[in-house]
């Protein structure tokens, strides 16, 4: 809850306390932790008369990896705690290769879900935990950033993920979020399911989630282009675990989509999966317009038939937004496309009908006519 939503705030409020919130008749609304640093003052942990407690975040933790069970069967690499989604507000924990990676982003998750739920993910990650915590978030709730082993002993080494029959090599002390992104697990297998004899350009590859699952379904040729060079490394390695035939280029997105088309080239598929374009409101114009192009230039490569696999991971740009603007992409593009597919994130990134910043990886299946 923000503070301009609250009519009075306690004086001595103090840092990750434990408070309940009263509606204007007096009523308990709920119970949360707050933070006076931060805008959000508090953030709801239960609703009504009951009290937040370690038994409390034991009964989410084991709900949030029983759901998990249920979806997706026994998944050893996976994304268990998907904070609010979860009823575990700033609290992010993954689980890779037997080590459990911990992202506190807020005070409260910080200095009192994570103490108490320690024991219990130490229990899921016989290697050791790793805290990583990193995002920017933590600066506007007065925290520094944190990197470090809480228990067990740090690889010398990348680890590998499981996801299915592919694996992936993964930093857990760098690269981005917490070293994978299982969010896109159920649309790389999509990828790979369209894959077969087809020419495929993956543009901003990372580390090969998509290039991959397309070369081994069968694709005729694969192209990833990223502008990291260590990201493009990775990929490297990720193919050559696999077994999988890719080609790499080291390249500006946007440039090169331009070049390609001025070159006439086409493909069968091609996926963009670009990192967020906007991280707030303000900055939802420039994402708005840099969706358009880079859809637009991939429309216009495309070959008869060919597949358009397009995502934004913005929390900012809402489902209408993306799909409105892929629609005027493809209008300007004057490229006939049916919408086959319209996707969210893999079931181990739920989304709450009442927490809409859950709702962030949006994924569009197109293919040309």
């Amino acid at each position: 809850m923000f503070r301009g939503e609250l009519r009075e705030v306690p004086a001595d409020l103090q840092p990750a306390e434990i408070v309940q919130v009263e509606d204007m008749r007096g009523h308990i609304v709920g119970a949360g932790y707050a933070n006076p640093a931060s805008s959000i003052l508090v953030r709801l942990l239960t609703r009504g008369t009951a009290l937040p407690s370690p038994d409390w975040a034991k009964a989410q933790l084991l709900r949030a990896i029983a759901r998990r069970k249920e979806r997706m069967g026994d998944v050893p690499d996976l994304r268990l705690v998907h904070s609010e989604a979860d009823g575990l507000p700033g609290l992010v924990v993954e689980r890779i290769a037997g080590y459990a990676i911990v992202s506190p982003d807020t005070l409260g998750a910080e200095e009192l879900l994570l103490p108490w739920l320690l024991p219990e993910i130490e229990a899921l990650a016989p290697n050791g935990v790793v805290l990583r915590a990193l995002a920017p978030i933590r600066q506007r709730e007065g925290l520094a950033p944190r990197l470090e082993m809480l228990r067990g002993r740090a690889p010398q080494a990348p680890v590998v993920a499981q996801e299915g029959d592919i694996r992936y090599e993964v930093d857990l002390f760098g690269g981005q979020k917490t070293g994978h992104y299982f969010d896109q697990r159920e649309n790389r297998a999509l990828c790979r399911s369209l894959a077969a004899g087809r020419r495929v350009l993956d543009v901003f590859s990372y580390t090969g989630g998509f290039a991959i699952a397309a070369a081994l379904g069968g694709a005729s040729e694969v192209m990833a282009v990223d502008s990291s060079e260590e990201a493009l490394q990775t990929l490297e390695r990720n193919a050559a675990l696999n077994g999988a035939a890719v080609a790499v280029r080291e390249e500006n997105a946007f440039d090169l989509l331009r070049q390609l088309v001025r070159d006439k080239e086409q493909y069968d598929l091609i996926v963009l999966d670009p990192p967020p374009f906007a991280r707030g409101k303000d900055h939802l114009d420039a994402a708005l317009r840099a969706y358009k192009e880079i859809n637009l230039r991939a429309m216009r490569l495309l070959a008869p038939g060919g597949y358009l696999l397009t995502a934004s991971c913005s929390h900012a740009v809402s489902l209408a937004d993306f799909l409105a603007v892929v629609d005027d992409a493809a209008q300007d593009a004057g490229v006939p496309l049916t919408r086959i597919a319209v996707r969210g994130p893999a079931p181990d990134h739920p989304v709450r009908v009442e927490v809409p910043e859950s709702d962030y990886l949006h994924l569009l299946a197109l293919q040309r006519d």
